[in-house]
Order: structure tokens, then C-alpha cells, then sequence
């Protein structure tokens, strides 16, 4: 089953398609937003959420009063990861929890490091509106992939503390492909309470950063991403994948 892709990610993933096909090459100036809104058919507001993300990553670059720009810096990078999407083999589901463990891990050691008030304020509003949006996804109210956009912004929220934009790129970059190839779909969860017990875990995980308990907020990473991991079907996510 297709997944519909929200406004935000209809954005994203059409500069990301005109980066990687070479249509924007850095140092390009991006239509202004109006333009844009109508040739996607988005409205401005997820618009703006997506260049302002890429912007985070280090891929577009906001002049004030100039407009927005595909950065020199760092798009090339991002282009060789994206670029990697279409050619996963079979294996991508496990290799993609893999590269969880091991990045995500050491983010939120370094972020137990790095953070600042600005960080922790922005990891707790993220933590509110997951919890809130749980709320809303127990009464089924709305769809495990709204669920899977609060879950990002704890994660990427987690992998901008660091304040190491090539680990935010990595992060950005292997959670894309989760919600791309929709890993958390009804049809292949298992674990229909996991949203609940990751709402625990991501507490628990900012506590960490929070105290800069870098040993604990590693530890309590890895025990989520496997927790998460647990709540899915892979046999059927490979099959599919073969």
C-alpha cells in the first residue's frame, strides 16, 4: 500500500529529486514561495517547514531580503547520501536499523555533551506534542505516519543538539528512508502499543541529555531503537523488499 505523503514531505522531497537530478546546483536561487506553494499544490506553511529543515541540514541557505539558496557547501554531500536511497539491496531494512543503533546512539551521547537551554526547550516542546499527538493516535484520531513526524521531531531535535550538522545530515538522511519505504505501517507493525513505550523512552533520553549523562542517554538510545525494531514485523518488510 502507497503512503500518502504529507504537504512537508511533498516539499522536501521535491528539492531533494531537483538536487539529485541536477535541475538545482549549488549556489541556485529556489523560486519565492508563491511560486512554489502553486506549483506544488502545498500550502505555504508545510512549504516553509521544509525549507526551513533543509536549512537546518545545511542544504538551502536563507539570505535575508535575497531569498533562499541551494548551499555550496554541504548540498554535493547531501546529494551522494540521497543518491543512495534507490539502490538499498534486500537486506535495507536491518542494515537501516543498524545504522539507527550506531548513529543515533552516539548522537545522543554527544548531544548529552553539546546541549544547550535552547536544545533542552526544543527537545520539550518536541516530547509535549508527541505525547499529545499519542493522545490523538489512541483514538484514532490520526495516522501512524502523523505519528512518525512527531517521532522526527524528537530524533532530529535529539541530532541538531549535538550541534554536529554532518551527524544531523546522516540522522535526516537514514530517517528518510524509514518513513519512505513506510517501515511503521499498520500492515507491519507488531507492536501496536509501540508509540506508548518509545513516549517513555524518548522521556528518558532527554533526561539523559538534560543531566549530560552521556553513558545513559547512549545506553537509553540503543534500548529504543531496538525497542522500536521489536515492534515490527521484518520478515514481511524483506519479502517485500526482494
Amino acid at each position: 500500500m502507497e503512503q500518502k505523503q504529507s504537504a512537508r514531505e511533498i516539499a522536501i522531497q521535491y528539492f531533494l529529486q531537483e538536487i539529485r537530478s541536477g535541475n538545482l546546483k549549488p549556489g541556485d536561487k529556489i523560486l519565492n514561495e508563491r511560486k512554489l506553494s502553486d506549483h506544488l499544490g502545498i500550502s505555504r506553511v508545510p512549504l516553509r517547514e521544509a525549507i526551513c529543515t533543509l536549512a537546518t541540514l545545511g542544504i538551502l541557505e536563507a539570505h535575508q531580503g535575497n531569498g533562499t539558496y541551494v548551499s555550496k557547501t554541504n548540498s554535493e554531500v547531501f546529494s551522494n547520501i540521497i543518491k543512495k536511497y534507490g539502490i538499498f539491496n534486500r537486506s535495507m531494512v536491518d542494515e537501516v536499523f543498524e545504522a539507527r543503533i550506531l548513529f543515533e546512539a552516539d548522537a545522543a551521547r554527544l548531544a548529552a555533551q553539546n546541549r544547550t537551554a535552547d536544545d533542552l526547550e526544543r527537545l520539550h516542546a518536541a516530547l509535549g506534542n508527541h505525547e499529545n499527538a499519542l493522545t490523538l493516535y489512541q483514538k484514532n484520531k490520526i495516522s501512524s505516519q502523523s505519528m512518525m513526524e512527531y517521532d522526527s521531531e524528537i530524533h532530529l531535535g535529539i541530532a541538531a543538539s549535538t550541534h554536529n550538522n554532518f551527524i544531523l545530515q546522516i540522522i535526516e538522511a537514514i530517517r528518510h528512508v524509514t518513513i519512505e519505504k513506510d517501515f511503521f505501517g499498520e500492515q507491519y507493525t507488531i507492536d501496536k502499543d509501540h508509540f506508548t513505550k518509545s513516549k517513555i523512552l524518548h522521556r528518558e533520553i532527554v533526561t539523559a541529555i538534560e543531566q549530560q549523562n552521556m553513558d545513559m542517554a547512549y545506553k537509553k538510545m540503543q534500548e529504543h531503537i531496538v525497542q522500536i525494531r521489536s515492534a515490527l514485523d521484518l520478515d514481511s518488510i524483506r519479502r517485500i523488499e526482494k
